[in-house]
């Protein structure tokens, strides 16, 4: 198991994006107001892509950097990889 830091921009944010590969049960680790947090990942995730840090219900909106980029598809949990098979657009 290994620690991965991941890019946290927004209050908003309910996601972050990794800036390594993870397997599950990677610890990630971001910063929030200054104060450093960790989720453990539930899967693998690849280097650049999105994990939920907290969770999001069917129909709530995704935020990344400040702005919503999608809809999540199902109950996205915290940990788990955030991408296609689980996020939709609005359109």
């Amino acid at each position: 198991m290994k620690t991965i830091n991941a890019v946290y921009v927004n209050i908003l944010d309910n996601c972050v994006t990794l800036t390594d590969n993870a397997s599950a049960g990677d610890t990630v680790s971001y910063l929030c107001g200054g104060v450093e947090r960790s989720v453990a990942t539930s899967a693998c995730i690849p280097i650049w892509h999105k994990m939920a840090i907290e969770s999001v219900e069917e129909g709530g909106s995704i935020y990344k950097y400040g702005a919503e980029i999608g809809v999540a598809l199902e109950r996205i949990g915290p940990g788990e990889h955030i991408h296609i098979h689980n996020m939709g657009s609005r359109r």
